[in-house]
């Protein structure tokens, strides 16, 4: 046989060509990025401070036109605008979805889907101007359509949803009351074409659910982008405190009731529900102990949840005033300020009857700084001559208004009269330093009459 041999040179060229035979695919990597591309949701036309119908949705795709997973993608939005995406990465289509809240300028405007170093995906929307702004400082009484007739009401919940998703955009939670008597309090939804406006939509349950024992009481409502839905959160009161979750994709026909929570008698009173994106679920909550509003004290605590249906042990926040506690709260997330609100009424020691509404703002959900002044005392108008309720808000970045839906009573001398009323104002008057607080006389007199546990 006759030997073959090769040159040094000749092994080494043959080596360097084996290496880049069999190492160069390792080296190179996954495909990088090369194109951001807006998928669909572009065009789309809502009012002035209204989430679009639809999300916007973009594609980043590699040279070759293949959609990419995994790939970060940051969302902006011109003027004050706001813009959450469902999921920070592409998914496994190489698709981010964002859902978009117009600003307050009518006209166009711009969203972008970034990549580094590409050129972004642009969405242009249209928002169209809205009639449906009320006027500063004037607290108007509701006339609210409840199924037993009175127009009696307590605990209104607001929630404004996407132009186009439900018959109207704006969406009222709330319980009747007439005459204390709390086996017709079980929550009802209205709609209307502003703040002060409200009626029952065509072919619409009144009210949406009642017990089958106990009663009913504290709706809390929101809107899920993810799925379209109204979500309504309730308390019924069969000894225990059990909060039940509802849902519509239409505000005509909702879902079997599905318990959430479940704590002895006054644990859990008027929850009140956040959820800050996908994952990112809070309930806050007062605990009053064994003794229910003739309770010394209460405290405020909070839940989390992943999901809105499995929820976390409860923990005590530092939500509290020197003789003054907590009662029903209200919490939302306010975006813009990049920070949690508390709107809540107040008991003093003993007794349920509250004399007034404070506001307060935490950056974390847990520690709360509480303003000066209180947003609303009883006496303020006749209808709350005796009582200031649970309430709720929305904060308008683009005119920086809150408007407030109150709820409370007058005492006739022989029985309360409940209502509810709305009324906007200017965050800068609402936030404003104040010397000193209601006189204690007027906020700490007792009430004509104490209910006890009757108290809504």
């Amino acid at each position: 046989m006759t030997p073959i041999f090769r040159s040094p040179r000749a092994a080494h060229t043959a080596i360097l060509f084996l290496s880049a035979s069999f190492g160069c695919g390792d080296r190179a990597g996954p495909p990088s990025p090369a194109q951001v591309e807006a998928t669909s949701g572009a065009g789309q036309i809502a009012p002035v401070r209204t989430l679009l119908p639809e999300p916007i949705v973009a594609t980043v795709v590699d040279a070759a036109g293949t959609p990419l997973p995994g790939v970060l993608v940051d969302w902006s939005v011109d003027g004050d605008g706001e813009v959450t995406a469902t999921a920070p990465r592409t998914d496994a289509e190489g698709r981010v979805r964002a859902y978009w809240v117009l600003g307050g300028t009518a006209g166009p405007s711009q969203a972008a889907a970034s990549v580094p170093d590409l050129e972004p995906a642009r969405f242009t929307a249209t928002a169209e101007s809205s009639s449906e702004e009320l006027p500063f400082d004037e607290i108007r009484v509701l006339e609210v359509p409840t199924y037993d007739g009175s127009g009696q009401v307590v605990h209104p919940d607001y929630v404004r949803s996407p132009a186009g998703v439900f018959g109207s955009a704006h969406h009222l939670a709330i319980t009747p009351y007439p005459r204390n008597n709390a086996a017709l309090e079980n929550p009802s939804h209205f709609v209307g074409p502003r703040g002060d406006q409200w009626s029952l939509e065509a072919a619409a349950p009144n009210p949406v659910v009642r017990p089958a024992s106990g009663y009913l009481s504290d709706p809390d409502l929101l809107f899920v982008p993810e799925t379209g839905e109204l979500w309504l959160y309730y308390r019924q009161v069969i000894g225990d405190n059990f909060i039940h979750l509802i849902r519509s994709r239409d505000g005509l026909r909702w879902s079997a009731p599905l318990q959430v929570v479940h704590r002895p008698a006054h644990e859990v009173i008027s929850p009140t529900v956040v959820r800050r994106g996908p994952g990112d679920w809070w309930m806050w909550s007062v605990n009053s102990g064994a003794d229910g509003c003739g309770a010394p004290s209460t405290t405020v605590e909070v839940r989390r949840s992943m999901d809105g249906e499995h929820w976390s042990e409860a923990e005590p926040v530092a939500l509290a005033q020197q003789g003054l506690f907590a009662w029903h709260v209200e919490v939302q997330w306010i975006p813009s300020r990049n920070e949690f609100w508390a709107l809540y009424n107040v008991k003093r020691n003993g007794g349920c009857a509250t004399p007034a509404l404070f506001l307060a703002t935490s950056p974390d959900g847990y520690t709360w700084t509480v303003l000066d002044a209180p947003v609303l005392v009883r006496g303020r108008i006749p209808a709350f001559a005796e009582v200031v309720y649970r309430s709720t808000m929305e904060y308008d970045p683009a005119s920086d208004a809150i408007t407030f839906w109150y709820s409370g009573a007058r005492h006739t001398g022989k029985e309360y009269v409940w209502s509810a009323a709305v009324e906007r104002r200017r965050r800068t008057d609402v936030f404003a330093p104040a010397a000193a607080l209601v006189s204690g006389e007027r906020l700490l007199r007792p009430a004509p009459v104490e209910l006890g546990d009757e108290w809504p």
